[in-house]
């Protein structure tokens, strides 16, 4: 069992309703980052590949629908990033993981890419700028968030 399957297991035994995208294939993968000219790191990749993002209902960790990178609706890396882009200033080398209520929006720093993988950062859309580190990588991020909902890691 790969440490997705395993986390996503905890949050399901918890007790919150949660929502998979569904697992995605490495072509989707390939066909994202195209879309949005930008290297994802390889932990989220393998999320993506094996969840395609959501997670606990209301706080789900944006991905590709329905194996097809090229939806474009809140939810998904490439809405929630194109409309960052347009709306906040969003820099070229962030992508979005998560957004809510158009305040919160935490992404993939690829600028920082080392060794595959890149820090997650919060972006004040307010301000327009990065305000600071979340996780060193998005497998620590992705635990942090289901630590939130009082699942330990």
């Amino acid at each position: 069992m790969n440490i997705y399957n395993y986390l996503a297991k905890r949050v399901e035994r918890a007790g919150f309703e949660i929502q998979w995208y569904g697992p995605v294939s490495r072509e989707q993968v390939c066909r994202l980052e195209e879309l949005l000219a930008i290297n994802l790191p390889n932990s989220f990749k393998d999320f993506l590949q094996s969840h395609g993002g959501g997670g606990v209902v209301s706080a789900d960790v944006s991905g590709i629908e329905d194996n097809d990178a090229e939806i474009d609706f809140g939810g998904t890396v490439l809405g929630d990033t194109m409309r960052c882009r347009k709306e906040y200033e969003l820099p070229q080398y962030l992508a979005v993981v998560y957004f809510h209520d158009d305040e919160v929006c935490w992404c993939l720093d690829t600028s920082q890419s080392k060794n595959g993988e890149c820090p997650v950062v919060s972006y004040d859309v307010f301000r327009e700028r990065v305000d600071r580190v979340i996780a060193t990588d998005f497998f620590s991020f992705f635990k942090h968030h289901l630590e939130l909902y009082g699942v330990p890691s």
